[in-house]
Order: C-alpha cells, then structure tokens, then sequence
C-alpha cells in the first residue's frame, strides 16, 4: 500500500518560522526551521492519536482531501519551503 503524504509548507512570517498542513488545520513555529518542524510534527502526532482514539482518523483525513486511508496505511509528513 502506498504511504498518504501529508505536505507541510514552512515560511517565514511575523518574525518567526511557520510550517502548516493547510488541508487539516495544523500548524507549527519557531524561531528557526527545525523548530516549527519539530513543534508541528508533535501536533501531528497529537491530532492523529486523538483522531484514533475516537476512531474517526480515516474520515477525518478523507475529509481534508486524503481518502483512502485505512488503519495499516502508513502516514508520511514531507516539508516544502
């Protein structure tokens, strides 16, 4: 099965690093490019752990434009700049 990438955009705005998943909703910054990384991959695993733990992560991704995912498919985050 092939993984569903998730595509994060990082920009610099207001004085800070911004990386965003657009499609769900999630964001992370700081004062430099790995920063916001590391702070939006750790919403990410927040968001997805409480998606599953209402079973409802399958819908939630189909919803935002990644249908198709079922519970053995692997997520991948890429970075764009």
């Amino acid at each position: 099965m092939e993984p569903t990438v998730l595509t994060a955009k990082v920009v610099w705005q207001d004085g800070r690093y911004l990386a965003a998943i657009e499609a769900l909703g999630l964001e992370g910054e700081g004062e430099t490019i790995e920063a916001a990384q590391d702070e939006l991959i750790n919403q990410v695993r927040y968001w997805i752990e409480v998606q599953d733990a209402k079973s409802i992560l399958e819908e939630s991704l189909a919803s935002a434009g990644f249908p198709g995912v079922e519970e053995d498919t692997e997520l991948q985050l890429e970075f764009v700049e």
